[in-house]
């Protein structure tokens, strides 16, 4: 019969801690488990490196002095996404210059000193996940057992006021530098250049609804850059806009909703000949790829860098209350599909976490994200360039139902639609009620960026306690009235108590 590892001895004194360490299996073709267990079998030990996330804490020195007075110690490693727990005998921590190469898995060996340090192993036995502290965990990879979750693992973000405002202002795909439409904040137009900001343009059209000065909060669903360009010149430029932009609304840096698309979170490198197995290894594992979109996101919606991509946020309006669940499309997965939509466990605990949240007044609850969860367009091949929808958007639609989501933002295609999502229950399980799936289009693109036939859009949402009034407008570079693509009441309520 499996069993849980037992007690650690104390040491100094000090509260027994066992140390738990999360993976994921990211290179294709490759079970993390087997690879070692085969190294396990024929040396008698393993090396198994520890690939700290870019913006989690160093522990090397804390890891030593604790295995060094603590001698030979367990050591817990899940997998949160497939469910599986081992229990590990563990005789050492080493930096990676010191790690006998060997002992490491070939697929990852090349890349040892890119690990925080290597733990070694003398068994890796089976025991029954445990689903408390993989919820625990959250997307950390390192956590002590009796430890609380660190800024990583929280999934829920301080709420947000905006009393005496009902409206939703969603943008997409802007595209800030070669791809970007508008005049850039601080550029002289040339001699019949008719371009105006995206700020001048936004409030113009808001204006001619009467509703500037009932924006509660704007999200943009991701592709804030083009091709993955932080370069100080676009990341400033970017944050001038947006900043003015929230200005002219009066609204607060939390207010601001920011979620990734595949042009902030670039996995893979525009236009280069790519090795998945590599890349996986060399860049994936580490998350170096999110730290650009994530200092982004800290200047300018004030919220941590180190804080996980999938949160729920509150924002309190006039007559309504309402729940967004931002979830990250851009997570890796083990496939060579290269531009694929993914949220993967952490997402879907979050949206989990998003059906838990108390309702005191009339509740809606949004979920955003970048990628595709129902096509607009025809679905691209599966090729290696990866295709339009989220590889798990059946189990993020049937968690999002499942949770009370009314409302579900997506960009990506650069083409606007509205869709209605509702699995039935099955096996006497009750159906729960439909979700209304917006796709924003381009907010910001420039037009040989959007499908043929398509403008720039926005999205806008007035939410009271009857329901949701939608609009999808277009936006005209030079801030004159564009048509309406959609103005319409959603018959969506919001949860009450």
């Amino acid at each position: 019969m499996e069993s849980t590892p037992p007690a650690l001895p104390e040491i100094d004194g000090m509260a027994p801690q066992t140390i738990v360490l999360r993976f994921r299996d990211t290179t294709p073709g490759i079970d993390t488990i087997v690879e070692h267990r085969a190294l396990l079998a024929q040396h008698g030990s393993v090396g198994w490196g520890w690939w700290k996330k870019t913006f989690e804490d160093g522990r090397q020195d804390e890891l030593a002095e604790f295995l060094k007075k603590a001698g030979e110690t367990e050591v817990v490693v899940i997998d949160r996404s497939t469910e599986r727990a081992f229990r590990c005998r563990c005789t050492g921590f080493s930096r990676p210059k010191d790690a006998e190469p060997s002992l490491v898995p070939e697929y990852y060996r090349r890349h040892l000193a890119m690990t925080e340090g290597v733990f070694n192993f003398t068994a890796i036995d089976d025991i029954v996940f445990d689903p408390a502290l993989g919820d625990r965990m959250g997307d950390s990879t390192f956590m002590w057992s009796g430890a609380q979750p660190d800024a990583v693992a929280v999934h829920v973000a301080a709420p947000s006021m905006a009393r005496g405002r009902s409206c939703v202002l969603h943008l997409s795909d802007l595209h800030f530098g070669t791809d970007y439409a508008y005049l850039v904040r601080g550029e002289k137009p040339r001699i019949g250049d008719p371009r105006r900001t995206l700020t001048d343009c936004v409030t113009a059209d808001l204006d001619r609804l009467g509703l500037r000065g009932d924006i509660a909060a704007m999200i943009v669903t991701g592709d804030f850059m083009t091709h993955g360009d932080f370069t100080e010149q676009v990341r400033a430029g970017a944050i001038a806009e947006l900043d003015a932009l929230r200005a002219e609304l009066g609204l607060e840096r939390d207010q601001l909703i920011a979620v990734p698309g595949n042009h902030d979170v670039v996995r893979y490198p525009e236009g280069a000949e790519i090795d998945i197995r590599e890349l996986a290894v060399e860049n994936q594992a580490r998350y170096d790829h999110e730290t650009g979109f994530r200092l982004f996101v800290e200047e300018l919606c004030d919220r941590n860098w180190k804080s996980s991509l999938n949160y729920v946020r509150r924002i309190s309006l006039d007559k309504a209350d309402l729940d967004i669940c931002v979830l990250n499309s851009c997570t890796i997965a083990a496939t060579n599909w290269t531009e694929y939509g993914y949220v993967g466990k952490s997402g879907i605990d979050t949206i989990e976490e998003l059906g838990e949240q108390p309702v005191d007044r009339p509740t809606f609850r949004f979920l955003a994200l970048h990628h595709h969860l129902l096509p607009v367009a025809d679905v691209e091949a599966l090729n290696r360039k990866g295709v339009s929808l989220a590889l798990d958007a059946s189990d993020i639609l049937f968690a999002g139902q499942k949770a009370g989501a009314q409302i579900a933002l997506h960009g990506h295609q650069h083409m606007p639609k509205v869709s209605l999502y509702q699995a039935l229950g099955l096996n006497g399980q009750g159906t729960a009620a439909p979700i209304y799936v917006v796709a924003n289009g381009s907010a910001g693109a420039k037009n040989a960026r959007l499908p043929a036939g398509q403008n720039n859009t926005y999205a806008l949402f007035r939410l009271d306690s009857d329901g949701v009034e939608l609009w999808i407008r277009e936006l005209r570079l030079n801030a004159q009235a564009g048509l309406e693509a959609f103005h319409g009441t959603l018959p969506a309520p919001p949860l009450r108590m």
